[in-house]
């Protein structure tokens, strides 16, 4: 499926890295780019876009205010955060602001290919850290998990926590992206690596 990409990356190395990627893993991928918020916000405003990514870090303005400004701008079109950085805090900083994924730029070729499929899929690719640390919970959404792990539908789990339906799959959809997967087995298998559940 052909997709329109635009990187916003103020490192010309990592952008013809990623231009070259894009071209040999996805030649039906057009990727444009931009060196900064201000030049991001520009060429979204005037370009039509599947996906922009965003780095973290940028000259003028940090990658979450960037994030959310071109949130603001076009709505219409998903946005991903890219970086270095490991912690578990910008990942969340990152989906506050309006990602719909978080990829690491240490991360194989294949994986941020198939994170960025994700996302134009209309769903969310948040990597886990690689050092493997435990995404922070709150207290609603480690019931989500724990009554996931005891193999609880839904309808069960909205009668058991006494909340509606629909609060239940918004639950279950935070706490996939905090694990980085995109199902129920995932998550549970995610969640024992990472010691959230028995």
């Amino acid at each position: 499926m052909s997709a329109s990409l635009l990187l916003v990356d103020d490192h010309p190395l990592f952008r013809e890295g990623f231009a070259a990627m894009v071209g040999k893993a996805r030649p039906d991928w057009s990727l444009a780019m931009a060196d900064s918020a201000a030049g991001g916000c520009a060429a979204l405003a005037a370009g039509a876009f599947d996906l922009v990514i965003v780095d973290i870090q940028l000259p003028d303005r940090d990658g979450f205010a960037a994030l959310a400004e071109m949130a603001a701008l076009r709505p219409d079109v998903a946005r991903v955060m890219i970086s270095g950085r490991e912690d578990m805090a910008a990942r969340q900083r990152a989906r506050h602001a309006g990602a719909a994924g978080f990829i690491d730029k240490a991360a194989e070729p294949a994986r941020i290919v198939e994170m960025l499929q994700a996302v134009l899929d209309g769903g969310h690719a948040f990597d886990t850290p690689a050092r493997g640390t435990a995404p922070s919970l709150s207290p609603r959404q480690a019931q989500v998990l724990e009554l996931l792990a005891q193999g609880c539908a839904n309808k069960e789990m909205r009668y058991r926590m006494g909340i509606a339906e629909r609060t239940i799959r918004a639950h279950l959809t935070e706490v996939f992206g905090l694990l980085g997967v995109t199902n129920r087995v995932q998550a549970i298998v995610r969640a024992r690596e990472l010691g959230l559940i028995g």
